[in-house]
């Protein structure tokens, strides 16, 4: 007997994996800049995102989307040197993904906002898990 993705309890962690989406150095004055993304290539279900960056300067804030749809409550306003977790959204449909849909990252800064060597975290896990029923 072989375990598959539909066998392994949707409550476990060993299925999640992580996507680092790349800020790099950000620019200033930007609104919903894009600046990475990814397809999965599998049905997924975001389970967690967070933000790290070296430096951070006056106002930034970070979202992650599926498509255009953000999987977080409010954006992720990073502080320097500390990974900062995002809050999930509690509306399923926003944190689940056909395998074509892209995860991406988006920032927003003032005049003078800024992060240097920024990174996103996502952790995905596929969708459907043992005893889920498929829905996008």
């Amino acid at each position: 007997m072989s375990i598959t993705d539909s066998k392994i309890s949707r409550g476990g962690k060993t299925s999640w994996k992580c996507i680092a989406l790349h800020l790099g150095t950000t620019a200033t004055g930007q609104t919903a800049k894009k600046p990475d993304g990814v397809v999965p290539g599998f049905a997924f279900q975001v389970m967690r995102v967070e933000v790290n960056a070296l430096t951070v300067t006056a106002t930034i804030s970070v979202d992650v989307t599926i498509g255009t749809v953000s999987v977080l409550t409010g954006a992720i306003t990073p502080v320097a040197a500390t990974p900062t977790a995002g809050t999930l959204s509690t509306t399923l449909t926003n944190l689940r993904g056909d395998a074509t849909e892209a995860i991406n990252v988006t920032y927003t800064t003032n005049g003078s906002g800024a992060a240097t060597n920024a990174i996103v975290r996502v952790w995905i896990r596929p969708h459907p898990l043992h005893a889920e029923v498929y829905n996008v």
